[in-house]
């Protein structure tokens, strides 16, 4: 008798796990898109927050048309003072960004990205995202990411030969698409904190399901947006690929840039590998002391970065900004914002220089510090993002100082 009530518990328990299991493999298909893609961040307008000016960097709004008609916007963007035939001797870095919010959220970190790498930056918006039309999914970011190579290797302000892609987190699996699916085509390749594979990923945000979804098992025909990056790497050849991978990610596995990076060395690819102690998506700032120096020096191995008229760099207007606000250590001046509940109150301001100065001044020692709990960075806006975590967020209006040295955003949040 006690076997049967035993046996009749079990088959009852093991009933309820896999209704989870089901009602778990349901949502991933269904709502896949959704939980992958986030172009608009809940209580905030979709409009751009801020625009390249303001952060010193020359810009050009560019529309582009992706294969299947899609209307896409991007921006061209560089350092300000720079002719046309300066933008055509440096590289242009092509930007895929991550999976959440729009462009203008990625403006502090691609104002570093000009000046440390003495480049131009194309930054193409994904379908659904900012201005762009459409609705993200795989086939689509792939049209969006063709067409803006397609547009580059047409302009005349761009060298054919220096293109270089670089992508954070999913902009990572996008550009390993991209440079696989045109090889010989760009210079070489950055990729920062990405994944193996988003079947590989889903055990690990979903571990009831990893006996389901993950390398080899049974349900992988479920996901449609597969983003295999496995599947990329062999088709790299000799291109040259630079690895930034954050020991402490807190949204990725360290393991999938590591496997990616065996895989590399076993076909004998050219590959830079940079380990950093940070997390997913705040390296640039508190590894920044190894962050630039190593991209930087990959680039201007590669892609020749600072070898056209280096001895012009301190003339140019942006970085002559940015270096005097180093030197000067001035602050900026306190913000008054509206929050999405209408209300307004003085926001917090780094204290300190930060860490991601858009030059640094010879023998500065990178720095950062928060000055209230209040305050995070836009890194912290792309974790809160991409956890899901963020279940109620107020963003005060806070414009960069226009000198050249980034200062985030003023925000509070509550986690629940």
């Amino acid at each position: 008798m006690t076997s049967f009530w035993i046996m009749r518990w079990a088959l009852k328990a093991l009933g309820g796990v896999g209704a989870v299991v089901a009602v778990g493999l349901g949502l991933v298909y269904q709502f896949q898109e959704k939980l992958l893609y986030l172009p608009r961040i809940p209580g905030v307008p979709n409009e751009f927050a801020y625009l390249p000016d303001r952060f010193g960097l020359e810009y050009e709004d560019i529309y582009i048309t992706a294969k299947d008609g899609i209307r896409l916007h991007s921006w061209m963007m560089w350092p300000k003072g720079w002719s046309k035939q300066k933008r055509h001797s440096r590289p242009t870095v092509l930007f895929f960004q991550e999976n959440a919010g729009n462009m203008s959220f990625r403006l502090p970190f691609l104002r570093l990205v000009a000046h440390h790498l003495h480049c131009q930056v194309f930054a193409p918006s994904y379908r659904g995202y900012g201005l762009s039309q459409g609705k993200p999914n795989e086939p689509g970011l792939q049209m969006d990411a063709q067409a803006a190579l397609d547009y580059l290797t047409s302009d005349s302000a761009v060298n054919k030969n220096n293109i270089v892609l670089f992508g954070r987190s999913l902009g990572g699996a996008v550009a390993f698409w991209l440079a696989a699916a045109n090889p010989g085509i760009v210079n070489s390749l950055i990729v920062e904190n990405t994944f193996w594979s988003i079947e590989a990923v889903v055990g690990k945000v979903m571990p009831f399901l990893a006996p389901f979804v993950g390398p080899g098992r049974l349900c992988n025909f479920l996901i449609r947006n597969r983003w295999c990056n496995d599947e990329a790497i062999p088709k790299l050849g000799q291109l040259p690929v630079c690895l930034l991978s954050s020991l402490q990610d807190e949204m990725l596995p360290p393991e999938h840039m590591e496997r990616m990076h065996k895989m590399l060395l076993a076909q004998q690819g050219r590959v830079t590998w940079v380990p950093l102690q940070a997390g997913h998506m705040d390296a640039y700032e508190t590894a920044a002391q190894d962050y630039w120096p190593a991209v930087a020096k990959f680039t201007q191995q590669y892609a020749h970065s600072l070898e056209a008229e280096p001895a012009d760099d301190q003339n140019d207007a942006g970085v002559q900004e940015a270096v005097q606000a180093t030197n000067a250590g001035a602050k900026p001046p306190s913000a008054v914002g509206p929050f999405t509940d209408g209300s307004s109150r003085p926001s917090q301001m780094h204290d300190e220089q930060s860490a991601g100065a858009a030059l640094q001044a010879p023998g500065h020692e990178y720095k950062k510090e928060l000055s209230s709990s209040e305050l995070c960075r836009p890194s912290d806006l792309y974790i809160l993002l991409e956890q899901f975590q963020c279940m109620r967020a107020k963003y005060v209006d806070f414009p960069p100082d226009g000198l050249g040295r980034e200062t985030g955003w003023g925000c509070t949040h509550e986690l629940r």
